[in-house]
């Protein structure tokens, strides 16, 4: 029987490995058609379409994970494998989590029938938008790390559905955003925390109409 391989760690690595599975990506059946306004899933840019995966597999549980995968995963760092983990113990909380139920988000009572979502990030150049009212304007609003909202209002609204953060930013941001009014995570209630910084990508797969604010994005 197959088992677990001997434990990784970054510390025996001098530069990032390179493993011919490193595109190897579980998938899950393709995603329902949808007759909402085209969104960022539906981007015409070439390097978005060649890169974009529309139905890759967003939610590890219970039932989608084998010896083999968890030997594939462990050759990457966290939050992208399990890298200097022990399966045992990584194992013992996977088996607590169930299937996610579809769908995960549901459109607004009264709505056309599609979900409508604002992703804010913290790139600063929202600054005089005036465009506060239009992200609170959406179905449900990302925010990540550093999610000053007071004061900025009228640029970068108010509400938060979604917050998403890493174990260095829930930490950190209070030191590095301190200067612009952050105090702590937004505790709105519908909040969700979320430990992985996985917002855009989550947003781009699961959600039908998709607006990015405040994102000074590259080609990667």
């Amino acid at each position: 029987a197959e088992t677990p391989i001997p434990l990784l760690y970054r510390g025996n690595f001098t530069k990032l490995p390179q493993w011919d599975f490193d595109d190897v990506y579980n998938q899950d059946a393709p995603p329902r058609p949808t007759t909402c306004a085209p969104s960022l899933r539906n981007s015409q840019d070439e390097n978005f379409k060649k890169a974009f995966l529309p139905n890759i597999r967003l939610f590890l549980h219970k039932d989608n994970i084998n010896m083999s995968e968890w030997n594939r995963l462990s050759h990457f760092n966290n939050p992208f494998g399990f890298m200097q983990f022990k399966y045992d113990e990584v194992m013992a909380s996977v088996k607590l989590i169930p299937k996610p139920k579809e769908p995960l988000l549901l459109p607004k009572p009264g709505s056309d029938g599609c979900v409508h979502c604002a992703v804010v990030g913290t790139a600063g150049i929202l600054n005089g938008s005036k465009v506060g009212a239009e992200i609170d304007a959406h179905d449900y609003v990302f925010r990540m790390n550093g999610a000053v909202t007071k004061g900025y209002e009228e640029d970068v609204g108010n509400r938060t559905s979604v917050y998403v953060h890493t174990q260095h930013s829930i930490t950190a941001s209070p030191y590095i955003f301190g200067k612009y009014g952050y105090k702590s995570a937004p505790h709105d209630e519908v909040v969700k925390l979320r430990r992985q910084h996985c917002d855009i990508f989550y947003a781009v797969h699961k959600l039908k109409i998709i607006s990015l604010h405040n994102f000074s994005l590259g080609r990667e």
